[in-house]
């Protein structure tokens, strides 16, 4: 017997802001094809990559082939790239209350092409932390917010007075439980398999305390350098891009009390 235990996610039109960056590069792209080779993508979707590179469509599809290449973890690609770059278009430009008049054509257009009942809307914001805030202002001004889910990545605001002017930003376009703030780090299997480790183990969970653990210490063994992402280092820096999002939040899961 089989157990149907992995729904079809609904219809979408996934918007990549920032898709010609380091992250989406790294991570989302790659990541978007492994789930679609492993079959967890939606039956009808369709994929727009936008950023302020002048890139056409087929050379968005050739950048994209070269981080699947690099990056994804799949066996093989053959027999599933041609109909995965069949989804990929690509929109050039700025995205704000502006200037969104090409992306929010594009995002229309791919609801028509899908057809059926309105698909829903993702948008996944690779981009600096700054361009939060235009970005929700665009996508409130193009009318897109309805039936949208937006991703932040970190960090969410640089401290917190701009946190707080950034949420109340985000409040005014998004309903609550459409909004994602996510840490990229808190989603590899090492760093989830902390919880396991600490609370499900007999031999573990029972010393994992303050009166039996002398130090932490964590260590980020990487040899990549800044590669294309100086702009957003100018701006955030190495400390907040790393100590207080991602190692405190992985330094969280270690010294945490029980949930």
């Amino acid at each position: 017997m089989t157990v149907e235990w992995i729904k079809t996610p609904e219809d979408h039109v996934i918007v990549v802001l920032g898709a010609t960056g380091d992250l989406a590069r790294k991570k989302l792209l790659p990541a978007l094809f492994h789930l679609d080779f492993e079959d967890l993508m939606p039956k009808h979707y369709l994929i727009i990559g936008s950023s302020k590179q002048e890139l056409t469509n087929e050379g968005f599809r050739d950048f994209t082939r070269k981080a699947v290449d690099e990056f994804c973890k799949c066996s093989s690609t053959e027999g599933h790239w041609e109909e995965f770059s069949s989804r990929l278009s690509y929109v050039p430009g700025e995205f704000g209350p502006n200037d969104y008049g090409p992306l929010s054509d594009a995002i229309r257009k791919a609801e028509a092409e899908i057809g059926g009942d309105p698909p829903r809307r993702l948008f996944y914001l690779a981009v600096p932390p700054p361009a939060f805030g235009p970005i929700t202002e665009g996508i409130g001004a193009a009318g897109l917010e309805e039936r949208a889910r937006v991703i932040y990545e970190k960090p969410f605001g640089l401290d917190m007075k701009s946190f707080q002017q950034l949420n109340a930003t985000v409040q005014d376009v998004l309903d609550e439980d459409q909004v994602y703030r996510i840490d990229h780090f808190l989603g590899k299997e090492t760093v989830q398999n902390i919880l396991a480790f600490r609370f499900a183990n007999g031999m573990f969970e029972p010393i994992w305390n303050r009166d039996h653990i002398d130090h932490v210490q964590i260590d980020v063994p990487e040899d990549i350098g800044i590669g294309g992402r100086g702009g957003f280092y100018e701006k955030t820096g190495a400390f907040r891009d790393m100590i207080v999002t991602h190692l405190f939040q992985v330094l969280s899961f270690i010294a945490l009390e029980p949930p």
